[in-house]
């Protein structure tokens, strides 16, 4: 049996705060794997990942910021129309 790959957290990887809003940042990727995962979580636990993988962390971690910035925090932290819930 195959082992498993080990999942490599990014050190750009963060919790951030945007207009008094926290978010943690979370970028990663599997050994040997071919390109960044970018997470985006809330603090009332709504996740947001990207479908597409990023070449580098850095670029994970500035869409991020970017994303945030552009459709506005408050939107995020509050189950704006952006974001869909998973089915229960």
């Amino acid at each position: 049996m195959k082992p498993e790959p080990n999942l490599v957290i990014s050190g750009a990887s963060q919790r951030i705060v945007e207009d008094g809003v926290p978010f943690k940042v979370d970028i990663y990727k599997l050994e040997g794997g071919g390109g960044w995962s970018l997470e985006v979580l809330t603090e009332d636990g709504t996740s947001i990942v990207w479908d597409d993988l990023f070449e580098d962390d850095r670029a994970a971690f500035e869409e991020a910021l970017n994303t945030i910035r552009r459709e506005g925090a408050v939107a995020f932290a509050n189950g704006g129309s952006n974001v869909v819930p998973f089915k229960q």
